[in-house]
């Protein structure tokens, strides 16, 4: 995979080169923070969309039309096809703007045009990849529309980050069998976790990831999934219990966040909480904001723009307990965890705003030329594509 990455990155398929820097930071969750401010310039404007159910929609960008040299490979299942149509193309693209080197999109039935709401496909692919690739820095990673998702064709990102995840190290409560869930403050965002323990676990695994998955978005509720390999999850002891000689099993494990909707992304000046910020990988745009960031400040924007209300949270996880537990069944629904589409600015954004109102320079008198009316038609018409 990373041979014909860089082979594609030697064609020309990269849009910048990767000169990533990285820090740590000081506090409670170890977040670790890359400096990309090529990918904050570079990548294609993530798209806005309404409601996480939207409907694929062939007008918009999607990844039909990818060059034939951004495709690495077609992906199939030899033993257990991904689907009854052994035609169908699974496919493992570049992305061409990468977080690190290795970083790849894959695009289950790219031809069926699916909308970006996971499915056990996906599932499964991404899934088969952590098993492939004995890499403990690879990951796999979900964002649903509404969370962050730039692109409304059902896909997942594959990438390598240099440093773990410190979700790998912390204890968890059980709520089914190798289900389990970390609350606030024990992780500064709600995250229930799926853990494989072994082969003969393999189709629960993805069924309780599916089931879970499929219940927030008939819920409206947006959310990222960061897989990744991890010691086996802890119930007892220690909040936080690293495995520093990695003595213990590494398995593939999924971390699943419900948080809040957020319309599109922001300019990129900071970072949107998506599946790996979520998992304490963030990265940073710019020079400034890279220098400046400290845990308080990336765990205020993670506050403001992704944590859900307590109250729906204990909701949703009586809910969850109840299904687990077959008190109530996968297809049934309540009301009571519809959450509000999130576009009010943060405090970032406010920031943001003043300083453009600094920035900005006395305008020519011939640009004051056009009616408002006419201005307001314009503004009308470019929202509206």
């Amino acid at each position: 995979m990373l041979n014909a990455w860089n082979s594609a990155k030697e064609k020309g398929v990269i849009n910048y080169e990767l000169n990533c820097m990285y820090k740590l930071l000081d506090g409670d969750y170890d977040l670790s923070v890359q400096l990309n401010t090529e990918r904050g310039t570079l990548r294609r404007k993530p798209m806005r969309f309404r409601s996480i159910k939207e409907p694929f929609n062939h007008l918009r960008w999607n990844f039909t039309k990818l060059l034939p040299n951004e495709t690495l490979f077609q992906m199939r299942c030899l033993d257990k096809p991904y689907s009854d149509d052994l035609l169908e193309n699974h496919v493992m693209a570049v992305n061409a703007s990468p977080l690190e080197r290795g970083h790849i999109l894959i695009i289950p039935a790219v031809k069926e045009c699916q909308p970006q709401v996971l499915n056990e496909m996906a599932i499964r692919m991404a899934t088969d990849l952590m098993l492939l690739i004995e890499d403990e820095n690879f990951h796999m990673l979900f964002n649903s529309l509404l969370g962050h998702a730039s692109v409304n064709h059902l896909h997942l990102h594959g990438l390598f980050w240099p440093y773990d995840s410190d979700l790998i190290n912390r204890k968890f409560e059980k709520v089914h069998d190798n289900v389990y869930v970390i609350q606030r403050p024990a992780w500064f965002i709600t995250c229930i976790a799926f853990q494989l323990t072994s082969m003969e676990h393999l189709d629960n695994f993805i069924k309780n990831i599916i089931n879970v998955a499929a219940f927030l978005t008939r819920e409206n509720i947006a959310h990222n999934v960061f897989f990744s390999r991890a010691q086996p999850i802890r119930t007892e002891g220690d909040l936080r219990k690293e495995d520093s000689t990695r003595e213990l099993p590494q398995l593939v494990t999924a971390y699943l966040f419900p948080r809040q909707s957020v319309a599109g992304a922001k300019p990129p000046t900071n970072f949107n909480p998506a599946a790996m910020e979520l998992s304490g990988c963030l990265t940073a745009y710019t020079w400034r904001f890279f220098e400046s960031l400290t845990e308080q400040s990336a765990l205020r924007i993670i506050e403001e723009e992704a944590v859900l209300d307590e109250n729906v949270i204990q909701k949703l996880l009586l809910e969850l307990a109840d299904k687990f537990a077959g008190r109530k069944s996968w297809s049934e629904s309540t009301q009571a965890l519809t959450q509000p589409l999130r576009e009010c600015l943060s405090t970032n954004e406010l920031e943001e705003l003043v300083d453009s109102f600094q920035a900005v320079t006395s305008p020519s008198p011939l640009r004051h030329q056009m009616s408002i009316a006419e201005s307001a038609r314009r503004r009308s018409l470019r929202d509206s594509f």
